[in-house]
């Protein structure tokens, strides 16, 4: 049977290890990836906090009045350990963000669209995951659940980024159904000075 004694230790021990408090709080693990998806995830990385220039270089009909002959400049503003920030700014406008996460295995691409005030805009957060391994050089990602239910008519849209050289990247999307697409080509041997955060991230 226990003690008076060992129970007077053993009722100390609780104390002390209540006062102290749980211990410290465990770092979520990095998120793993296929090769193919780490090397492109640290393409990526490389241009991190440089802005680059960019053109529309192939485009359907139906997008031309919305990006062609504007300035476009995208921005790899932050890059976390599973999260990369990518502002797109047309013209004054600094409502578009491209968002990569590293997540259930592979990478994410979500479109963050927001107001001048900051607050998300009532299309957003629409995009998807790239099936795994893809390339080293070129990721696709096919719309998700999400983006089918904001966005019914481009349930088959997919998104792509691709490093075709060491100098150049293209961003575009198709619209299979429809048959339209878009591509945009940035310049990466011509930093430019980097722009003001986008609307909503002037804190970051």
């Amino acid at each position: 049977m226990p003690t008076v004694q060992n129970a007077l230790v053993s009722a100390a021990l609780f104390m002390l290890l209540a006062i102290a408090g749980p211990g410290p709080v465990q770092a979520e693990p990095r998120q793993e990836l296929a090769p193919e998806q780490e090397a492109f995830w640290e393409r990526f990385r490389e241009h991190c906090g440089k802005a680059y220039p960019g053109k529309v270089s192939d485009v359907t009909a139906y997008y031309e009045d919305a990006i062609v002959g504007r300035d476009l400049l995208m921005h790899v503003m932050t890059c976390e350990e599973d999260r990369i920030h990518i502002p797109f700014h047309v013209d004054d406008d600094r409502s578009r963000n491209w968002i990569l996460t590293r997540t259930d295995g592979t990478i994410r691409l979500k479109h963050d669209h927001r107001n001048p005030d900051g607050s998300e805009e009532k299309i957003t957060q629409y995009g998807g995951d790239a099936p795994v391994p893809g390339l080293e050089t070129r990721q696709i990602f096919p719309a998700d659940e999400h983006t089918a239910e904001i966005l019914p008519r481009r349930s088959d849209n997919f998104w792509f980024f691709h490093f075709v050289d060491e100098t150049t990247l293209h961003y575009g999307v198709h619209w299979p159904e429809q048959g339209h697409s878009i591509r945009v080509e940035f310049d990466l041997d011509d930093p430019r000075e980097p722009p003001p955060a986008p609307w909503g991230y002037e804190d970051h």
